[in-house]
């Protein structure tokens, strides 16, 4: 089944002191303050932190539901800076906390969000490539049931700064 939507997607993000591309830590108190880390915004160097980003977006999308897989797929605009790009989201129906989004176009990767794990990538841009970290905290997957998508994760490109970012998608038919 093939059908088009109305894509809604909600995101915040922020700078925090994660280190994704550091080993593991060993230990209880270590393992603690690299949790820490994840969670809180970076300060300035006067000490304040500030706001997170927030950025609100609508787009059409095409919903593709098979016996064993779901498919989202919406096209990146000129707010997410990714004008050029497609985006597809999908998963198993039976592993609905393992979603995988492909990009492809002006910018390609593919980002995989399984809880508590971390997973590498490239990240593709006319200018250069990337390598990304992602570390997902939280998947909560209800677009078979209510269709919505939350994605709580931090995010690391090699040698920059790690952001938080929390994703809230909705669609409508």
């Amino acid at each position: 089944m093939l059908k088009r939507v109305r894509v809604i997607m909600q995101s915040e993000r922020f700078g925090v002191a994660a280190r994704l591309f550091e080993d593991m830590i060993d230990g209880v108190s270590e393992a603690d303050e690299y949790v820490a880390a994840m969670f809180s915004p970076v300060p300035d160097e006067q000490g304040n932190v500030e706001e997170p980003e927030h950025m609100e977006m609508f787009c059409d999308g095409r919903l593709r539901l098979t016996d064993d897989t779901f498919s989202l797929s919406y096209e990146e605009s000129e707010l997410t800076g990714m004008e050029g790009t497609s985006s597809q989201l999908s998963f198993l129906l039976s592993q609905p906390d393992l979603v995988t989004m492909l990009r492809s176009g002006s910018v390609s990767t593919a980002l995989v969000f399984e809880p508590n794990q971390r997973h590498f990538c490239t990240y593709r841009t006319p200018y250069m490539p990337f390598e990304v970290c992602v570390h997902t905290l939280k998947v909560d997957n209800r677009l078979t049931s209510e269709g919505t998508l939350d994605l709580d994760y931090i995010i690391e490109i090699r040698g920059a700064e790690a952001e938080r970012c929390r994703m809230h998608l909705e669609i409508k038919q």
